[in-house]
């Protein structure tokens, strides 16, 4: 992850891009790495026998950082 944001920080972008980019990245990696972890024990899987809270929790943080970017880059289009 670090190298995609060190590679997509090399060129000037908008201010906020890059902390979108951070987000949406952090977001995806977290939600994959829970398909391997163990539930929680005292909540287990909270939908289709696939979901954790993990996951659950990583989705605003996708959303998040694309608003972010939608932002950023809207903010340079003006």
């Amino acid at each position: 992850m670090f190298v995609i944001l060190w590679w997509f920080s090399a060129n000037p972008r908008p201010r906020m891009a890059v902390s979108g980019m951070f987000l949406i990245f952090y977001g995806i990696f977290r939600f994959l790495v829970e398909f391997v972890r163990e539930p929680d024990p005292q909540l287990g899987y909270l939908a289709f026998d696939w979901l954790t809270m993990g996951q659950v929790l990583s989705t605003p943080m996708i959303l998040a950082g694309a608003v972010l970017m939608f932002i950023a880059y809207r903010r340079t289009a003006e």
